[in-house]
């Protein structure tokens, strides 16, 4: 009697002690699945911080988003299909990034007379020329019209950072936002979007 008694209260015990082990991990998810909410509300919401590092470098302050699968098919169909015709599968991706970028660029070019040869003949043209670290041009002014090639060379840099809920000395914890950071080291070219999503498994 006595043996059954105390297989009862520890079949009673283990069963209580599943229950809350299970109601815990729930919990736990279900915080998570609040505070990505919480945090992807806040990335969509949040304006694009514009930076002015120098002269030369502009940059742009963004939240990243946390997306599951599911959520990029939903919401993000083109660029998973874009991501497929790489021959990237989705469900190894650990994050992707899309930019933005615009050039405006000034021209002071000289004009100068030059000739080319078409055909055995000689032809007077007018050439344009304008070569600096940002921005190379070379063109052709024949029958009222420029021909030619501008090119404007540019590296974009990215880098990503976690902004934490708490901070006491040498300790953080609690992650509030994960931003991105895309500097363009070309005066002439303008970040008007940037994006950046973490996949979550």
């Amino acid at each position: 009697m006595m043996n059954k008694i105390v297989l009862a209260l520890g079949g009673i015990v283990i069963c209580l002690s599943l229950t809350v082990l299970f109601q815990y991990e729930r919990n736990r998810q279900l915080s998570d699945e609040k505070d990505r909410y919480k945090s992807n509300t806040m990335s969509l919401l949040s304006d694009i911080k514009r930076l002015q590092i120098d002269s030369t470098t502009m940059a742009v302050d963004t939240k990243v988003l946390r997306l599951t699968v599911d959520e990029l098919e939903d919401n993000r169909a083109e660029d998973l299909e874009h991501i497929r015709k790489l021959g990237v599968q989705v469900n190894s991706l650990q994050a992707i990034a899309k930019h933005s970028v615009g050039v405006n660029a000034p021209i002071q070019a000289e004009v100068k007379d030059s000739v080319v040869i078409r055909d055995t003949v000689t032809v007077q043209v007018k050439t344009v020329k304008m070569d600096t670290p940002y921005l190379q041009v070379l063109g052709i002014i024949e029958n009222n019209q420029l021909t030619g090639n501008i090119h404007l060379p540019v590296n974009l840099h990215q880098a990503v950072w976690v902004e934490y809920k708490h901070r006491f000395l040498w300790w953080s914890w609690g992650v509030k936002a994960i931003h991105q950071i895309i500097s363009s080291d070309n005066p002439y070219v303008e970040i008007g979007y940037s994006e950046y999503i973490i996949i979550e498994k």
